[in-house]
């Protein structure tokens, strides 16, 4: 008799759970949302910072739902903050692009490409999360 043993996508789970942990240094975004507030950068740098802030504060409770959680809600939680990440991501490009203003120091059009490729490394995760086997993995 031949028992069917289930394979768990254990490298994905890795990879996608690093991915999120990585995340935890954009919470040094805060700085440049004071001095967005202080008038030193130009207003439309807070919502990519915000949103970098947020993104960096929940790495660390996605990366271990990731980890360690079954079930609908680290799964679907992975694919917004992964969904949030890639926005606030095409956001801070569209200011560089966009903005007169001054900007963060960090912050230069030589960016963009780096962004861009961020982003498709979070897409590459969503993809990943929506595999077969990571749905039954997490959903089963």
């Amino acid at each position: 008799m031949k028992t069917e043993t289930k394979k768990t996508p254990r490298v994905a789970i890795i990879l996608v759970a690093l991915l999120a942990l990585m995340q935890l240094m954009r919470i040094s975004a805060y700085s440049i949302i004071q001095d967005s507030l202080a008038g030193v950068n130009a207003e439309a740098w807070l919502f990519p910072a915000m949103m970098d802030v947020f993104i960096g504060t929940c790495a660390l409770f996605v990366a271990f739902g990731i980890w360690r959680g079954k079930g609908l809600l680290p799964w679907v939680s992975a694919i917004v903050f992964y969904a949030l990440s890639i926005s606030g991501h095409i956001d801070a490009v569209s200011v560089l692009l966009t903005s007169k203003g001054a900007r963060p120091a960090a912050m230069s059009p030589s960016m963009v490409p780096m962004l861009l490729v961020m982003s498709l490394v979070e897409a590459a995760a969503i993809w990943a999360l929506t595999t077969k086997s990571m749905r039954e993995h997490y959903l089963q």
